[in-house]
This record gives C-alpha cells, structure tokens and sequence, in this order.
C-alpha cells in the first residue's frame, strides 16, 4: 500500500510538472541579431545556442570551457557559420574585462545578452577574494553587464536576460550577506537595472527555467555533499526536466515580439516577483555594494553611460 501511495504521488507531481512546463512558441527569425551566452558551451546555455543558431543569428558563447568543437557542430547542424567561441572565466575580474574589451572590438552590435553561466557549490575564494560561486553566479554577471551597457543601448530594441530561480523566494538577502544568495540578488540587479534603463529601448527581465537536470545539479558539492544537498539532486533525478524544456522560458524572452521589462519570468510569462525583489530601498543598497565588490569605475555606471550615449 505504501508503495502503491509512493508512485502515485511521483506520476501526480510528473503529471503536473509536465502541464506547467509551457513551451515557446515563436518561431522567429533571428538573422541580422547578435546574441552573447555566458555558460553556452552546456546545459541550458547550450540547449539555447543550438536553437537561436538554428535561427540564423550571429551567436556567441563565452564560457571558460573550449568550445571549438561544440562551434564545429553547431555549424554543421545549423548550416549557420556566424557561431564563435570567447574565452572568459567568471572567478577573474580581470579575465571579465578583457573578455568584454575584445568583444567589443570584434563585435559591433549585442541584441540579446543572456547571463546565464552558472554553477552549484564552487568551493573556495577567487583571485578577487569573493566566495567563487558567487562571483561566477552573480558578481561577473554585473560587471559583465556593465561594461557591455555601451554596445547595448547602441544596438536597437536589445535585451538583458538572467537565469535566476525561485529559490529567491526564500531568500533572507540584506548587505550583510549578500555573498550568500545568488538567485535573489539576480533577480534584484535585474528589477533594478530595468528601472534605470527605462525608456532606453532596453529590456531586462530575470527568469527561472524550471527543474532542469544539468550539470550545475550533478556537480553541487559531490565530495562530502549535505544531506540537503542530496535530497535536492534526489528530487531533480526524479522530477527534473531535460535543457530542451528547460530552455523554453529563455527562448521566448530572445524572441518575443513584447517589451516587457522589469519582471520575472516562468513558464514564458511573467510570475509574481519575489517579494524581496520589491524592496526597494534593499534593492539600492545592495545594487551600491555590488558596484563596489566588483570595483566598478565612476565612468562605467549606468548613470555616466547613459550620459555619454
């Protein structure tokens, strides 16, 4: 009986898992855009490039993983040869910067940048003395962001786009630690980086992909892993989705005919914001922290940006 109650909870909560999993359906063409994603060479960050290259775009991953080969066949796939591979690693401010230098020097226009690179548990501090999964999660993310602001509000109708998660809902995110919840802060630079480039023609929106079975998962803290950790990698093996479900939610924000902006996106459309993401005093007080943990220069802020365009 027990088992009988067992695997009629898990086909419910599958049943319900795969209704609410809404699919994009814009079957867009992408041909003229330029579209840049941290964390393109796996996972969701893979799954999206193989669909926006499909389309014609002129795509790149920027991801600290070779991606030579995966460039090799997602033109031959694709039948698209405007797909390119740059090298940048998120744990390194510097390596952000170079990164974001040489990008634009080579390209001229960012019609879509997707934040979206990402790990579980990165043990240890960067070179730049921040907690590593923090950094890679979130920090290089603004930096990253604002150094690429120039190209962006130049490029027509663009779009900022962040992985983030529900996991913000249950955040107890103040200045004090703000190096401890990554989804949260996301979802709080992106609300408040909409607010500053309104009416810019730039759009921002954070999005959470679902339960999705990827590596970031598999490779939380595999030697000597909590209890807690197992339990969640236990529950996405049993209800996690795979990238190509997973991707939906991002896709539609590359392509939909909307500008929407300042929202939180699940199931391609907005959901309620964390409640923490409406806080708006915390949300200036953090975004002015940020900005200095990644020692951004007077001339690279929003403000001054939007001044000189």
């Amino acid at each position: 009986m027990f088992l009988w109650t067992v695997l009629s909870l898990f086909c419910i909560i599958k049943y319900i898992l795969h209704l609410t999993t809404a699919r994009c359906k814009s079957i867009k063409n992408l041909t003229g855009k330029t579209i840049l994603i941290t964390g393109g060479n796996s996972g969701l960050g893979l799954e999206l490039a193989k669909n926006v290259a499909s389309r014609g775009c002129t795509t790149i991953i920027a991801d600290k993983t070779d991606g030579a080969e995966t460039v090799r066949k997602l033109i031959k796939e694709s039948n698209n040869e405007y797909i390119f591979y740059e090298f940048v690693d998120f744990t390194s401010f510097k390596s952000v910067r170079t990164f974001a230098e040489e990008f634009k020097n080579k390209y001229k226009q960012l019609d879509v940048l997707v934040n979206n690179a990402g790990v579980g548990n990165a043990m240890g501090k960067t070179e730049d003395g921040l907690e590593a999964t923090m950094q890679i999660n979130y920090f290089s993310h603004f930096l990253l962001t604002h150094l690429l602001l120039d190209v962006l509000l130049k490029t027509p109708h663009s779009r900022i786009i962040f992985t983030s998660s529900i996991a913000g809902y249950v955040s107890n995110l103040n200045k004090e630690n703000l190096k401890c919840y990554i989804h949260a802060a996301l979802a709080m630079m992106s609300k408040t980086l909409a607010h500053k480039l309104r009416g810019t023609g730039v759009t921002v929106n954070a999005h959470h992909p679902g339960m999705v079975k990827t590596n970031i998962v598999s490779s939380m803290n595999k030697d000597g892993a909590s209890y807690f950790i197992k339990f969640i990698q236990f529950l996405f093996w049993l209800w996690g989705m795979d990238t190509d479900s997973g991707v939906q939610t991002m896709l539609h924000l590359v392509t939909s005919d909307e500008d929407t902006t300042a929202e939180f996106f699940m199931n391609c459309k907005p959901f309620y914001q964390p409640p923490i993401v409406c806080n708006d005093k915390l949300r200036d007080t953090i975004w002015n922290l940020s900005e200095v943990y990644v020692n951004l220069k007077q001339e690279e802020k929003v403000d001054t940006v939007l001044n000189m365009i």
